[in-house]
């Protein structure tokens, strides 16, 4: 690692004048020290190791405002890429507003503009036509899929979007069609036949005189590798390069920047490999711990001072990503001062969760003055949402879901609750005319039609006609799916008479075959859909029938939606959260298999990501920081144990205020004067809440005292009566295996059930 003396770095090569008269010296001001050696470092590569909430954005805008005002380039000699249009036009609003309109001449855009600008220019290097058009994700779906059907492949069993995104992947590695075939996958008939459909696909893409998003990128790289003059133009022109939140570039990216920086060397790339979460989208956090092996005589900045939160919020995070081995050292500070201690809440379960969660945030608005605006809840994946979305309906607490719709709007949930629907009240045509054709059954818009002119005629609800549709004039491919539809809807209300509402959710997702459709698909979208699907069966297993479900699911649905506006809490995924901030952050579902997700157990390199993941969550955090956990949580309908998270184990219990103890207990109630939110300033280590009180000790409700034994008989408050099946454990500890009467066997943690002995026991 190179770390240069900035002392020497004059502002030499005063090769253009300064645009807007401008004093350097002033774009230095208010800088911290390793800030300004960023923005005066001129020479050569330089790595800027930018910590959450460091100033990052700051130090790249003065650095191209100095490098103009200094004269040591022209405004039309620097390229500057992030990764989202609203940063770069943010990026150059700023630098224009220090230098002047003549920064407008910088190339300030994102990967994917930067690329189509030049192929726009070049692209007869290629064989294109400049007016090439650009396939969007629906349209390379559909062309795979075109081609998929002339191959006379079953694209219900293998989805063409499981291929257009093993296509898009395979780009994002730089993999051709023919590389693809040949990159050890000889030996598998699935990747070979992905393989044939890729090369079809790009001759039809070559055909059309079209591009997809992802060609955008690697043929930008094909057409500076096809035409040396062309990659020497760019190269002479762009003195000096800078690309912001480098640990999120992918293969292709990292080559096209190393291409265009060859020449004069004066790259500068600014990210920080701790917060390196987008794996699933091809980024390679390589390319920022290996800069240094690129250019060994790379200059090396850290920025570790933080001026977002408090130094206990950051002596956590600092904690919990020590633990990766794959990052650079740094260990982040701050002038806020200490702060509070972190809060834990550990649940009895998801509902007593979301239950407190909402109470705390209530009492944050109150006693602490945080507005609903200055507040977000965080979780691990998108299925977590639905119980926080509930709990915040009975409080009349207004929030919105950001960068993803309200659990009860996604397509996947209103499918299947049409079906449940359907199931309860057959002639629901609105229901019948949504799932007919999902899954895809060939049942088109002209086919509805004419089984709804069928219905009409002879006074048949919408569902029924399509036993009718060959007297309807359906097609033959329409009427093998409406039979299909006819069959399934009649054996799904032959089950509804013996299943449960949880067990009918699982049915329709097995017999409408939206569960092979979607483990068919295999992307990471398609697991997600998958997961709902089983937090709603979750949701059903709280309702006695199948009606009392569907009528309570349209209650929430529809008429209980609330204000989405900025006066509004922010319920978001971990992924969502990177880039934000927020005076309070609610981390949910601190469990293992939940955060860290189970698909990282088994995978050191995932692990490191579900940690760096957390990292990002933490740092969200400016005043305020709260983690929850569930000592059961109920996945696919089933209730089972669950561990708090290893996350939580490596934050350092001095900086946390345990709100439940070490054990596991229901959750506590207390006054208002007792439990309040800890305001600014206040000290968790003493447990005072507004020096109004101290937080009680949790209270346990006595069932691991009982000494229950298998074969007895005990009630529920909840589920009634049952018969132990197995007790584990004792004490604090003790769990239980409970048969109950009418609502099967729940696996209980004694301490925090609600449990007693039935009289006559």
């Amino acid at each position: 690692m190179s770390r240069r003396s900035f002392s020497d770095d004059a502002l030499w090569g005063n090769v253009a004048e300064n645009p807007a008269g401008l004093d350097p010296d002033s774009l230095l001001e208010g800088l911290t020290e390793p800030q300004r050696q960023a923005v005066i470092q001129r020479g050569g590569p330089l790595l800027v190791v930018a910590g959450a909430g460091s100033g990052k954005t700051r130090v790249l805008t003065r650095r191209i405002a100095h490098l103009l005002a200094s004269g040591d380039a022209r405004s039309h000699e620097i390229m500057a890429i992030t990764f989202t249009n609203k940063a770069a036009d943010e990026m150059r609003r700023r630098v224009v507003d220090l230098v002047g309109e003549d920064a407008k001449n910088m190339w300030v855009s994102t990967f994917h503009s930067a690329c189509l600008r030049m192929l726009r220019a070049h692209a007869e290097v290629l064989g294109y036509q400049r007016g090439f058009t650009i396939y969007d994700a629906g349209d390379a779906e559909s062309a795979v899929e075109r081609i998929m059907k002339e191959l006379n492949l079953d694209t219900k069993r293998v989805s063409p979007r499981s291929v257009a995104a093993a296509i898009s992947a395979a780009k994002n590695e730089m993999l051709s069609a023919e590389r693809y075939g040949d990159a050890g996958h000889a030996e598998d008939p699935h990747h070979r036949r992905i393989a044939e459909i890729y090369r079809l696909y790009e001759a039809r893409l070559k055909l059309a005189n079209a591009m997809d998003f992802d060609d955008l990128l690697l043929n930008a790289v094909a057409m500076l590798r096809a035409d040396a003059a062309v990659l020497a133009s760019y190269q002479q022109r762009f003195r000096y390069l800078l690309v912001d939140e480098f640990q999120d570039t992918n293969g292709v990216q990292n080559e096209l920047v190393m291409m265009l920086a060859a020449q004069h060397r004066n790259l500068c790339v600014v990210g920080d490999s701790d917060q390196s979460i987008y794996r699933f989208r091809a980024a390679d956090v390589r390319n920022i711990l290996q800069f240094e092996q690129r250019f060994p005589d790379a200059d090396v900045i850290l920025l570790e001072q933080n001026f977002r939160s408090t130094q206990t919020i950051l002596d956590a995070a600092n904690a919990v990503i020590a633990k990766n081995a794959s990052r650079h050292a740094k260990n982040l500070f701050t002038d806020h001062g200490a702060g509070e201690r972190i809060r834990l809440y550990r649940a009895g379960d998801e509902y007593d969760e979301g239950r407190w969660i909402a109470t705390e945030l209530r009492r944050a608005r109150t006693e602490a003055g945080v507005e609903w605006n200055q507040m977000a809840v965080f979780y691990r994946t998108n299925a977590q949402s639905r119980v926080l979305e509930e709990e915040m309906l009975r409080a009349g607490i207004p929030y919105r879901v950001i960068s993803g719709m309200r659990f009860y709007d996604r397509k996947e949930i209103k499918t299947a609750l049409a079906y449940a629907r359907l199931v309860v009240n057959p002639r629901d045509e609105a229901s019948a005319r949504r799932v007919i054709n999902e899954p895809k059954r060939g049942i088109g818009e002209a086919a509805q039609a004419k089984l709804g002119i069928y219905a009409a005629e002879n006074s048949l609800s919408f569902a029924e006609a399509a036993h009718y549709g060959a007297a309807a004039g359906l097609s033959a491919k329409a009427l093998s799916g409406a039979e299909r539809f006819a069959f399934t809807m009649d054996e799904l209300r032959a089950l509804a008479n013996d299943l449960t509402p949880r067990e009918m959710i699982d049915a329709i997702v097995r017999e409408t075959g939206m569960g092979d459709a979607l483990r068919a698909e295999n992307s990471d979208e398609a697991i997600s859909r998958l997961e709902n699907l089983g937090e709603l069966a979750s949701a059903a297993a709280q309702y006695d029938t199948l009606m009392d479900f569907v009528e309570r699911m349209a209650l929430v649905a529809d008429s209980d939606q609330l204000d989405g506006g900025a006066g509004a809490i922010s319920l978001m995924t971990m992924h969502v959260a990177k880039g934000l901030e927020f005076p309070l952050v609610v981390i949910t579902g601190l469990e293992e298999t939940i955060f860290p997700h189970r698909r990282a157990l088994s995978d050191e390199a995932e692990l490191e990501e579900e940690r760096r993941l957390c990292y990002v969550g933490l740092t969200r955090a400016m005043r305020h920081l709260i983690l929850t956990h569930a000592w059961s949580r109920t996945m696919w309908g089933q209730r089972t144990d669950a561990l708090p998270s290893r996350f939580l184990q490596e934050i350092p219990p001095e900086l946390v205020h345990d709100l439940s103890s070490s054990l596991p207990m229901r959750r506590a109630t207390f006054s208002s004067d007792e439990d309040g939110f800890v305001g600014r300033g206040s000290d968790f280590t003493s447990g005072k809440a507004f020096g109004t009180g101290t937080a009680p000790p949790v209270r346990s409700t006595g069932a691991e005292n009982l000494g229950l034994r298998v074969g007895e008989r005990v009630v529920h408050d909840r589920y009634g009566r049952g018969v132990v099946t197995r007790v584990d454990g004792s004490g604090s500890h003790a769990r239980a295996s409970v048969n109950f009467d009418d609502h099967g066997t729940k696996q209980l943690v004694l301490a925090m059930t609600p449990l007693r002995r039935a009289s006559g026991s």
